[in-house]
Order: C-alpha cells, then sequence, then structure tokens
C-alpha cells in the first residue's frame, strides 16, 4: 500500500536538498580554484542523494533523510569557518 504521507515528505524533503545544493553551487561557483576538494565531493554526494530522496518508502527513509540533510546544510552553512581554518585545496 502506498503511504502517500511519505511520498509528501519526500517531495518536501527533495526540495529542501536542492535548495541546500543551491548553496553549495553558489559557493563552489563562485571560487572554483580556492574551493577546496571536500566540499566540491560532497556538493557532488548532495547531488546524487538528493535525486534519491524522492524514492523513500518509509518513515525511516525520511528520518535518515532529513538527519543527512541537516548534515549537509550545516556544513555549507558552516563554510567560512570551515575554510578560516584551513581546510584548502593542496
Amino acid at each position: 500500500m502506498v503511504d502517500y504521507f511519505v511520498i509528501a515528505k519526500a517531495e518536501v524533503l527533495s526540495e529542501k536538498a536542492h535548495g541546500i545544493l543551491a548553496k553549495y553551487a553558489k559557493y563552489t561557483n563562485y571560487d572554483e580554484t580556492g574551493t577546496p576538494e571536500a566540499i566540491i565531493d560532497i556538493e557532488n554526494s548532495l547531488a546524487r542523494f538528493a535525486s534519491k530522496i524522492i524514492m523513500c518508502k518509509s518513515e525511516e527513509d525520511i528520518n535518515k533523510v532529513v538527519q543527512n540533510l541537516v548534515i549537509y546544510e550545516n556544513i555549507i552553512d558552516n563554510i567560512t569557518t570551515l575554510t578560516s581554518k584551513g581546510a584548502v585545496n593542496v
């Protein structure tokens, strides 16, 4: 049986993931030479993750997505702190 509540949550989380991805794209497109490779890798990982979110089948899947999105968003929201601490390309 299809759980429409899970589908609706997955759609909302998919939009949220794309919003977070836009933050990464804004940062990485702004300065490609100064962007740490780790951030580019995280951006690519989030892009792959975002395309899978819509496939959530249960509330457990939704909870995992929420946890992951919090981490992705925390990283990009604190990127200035990370780069000031020396996380740069080698």
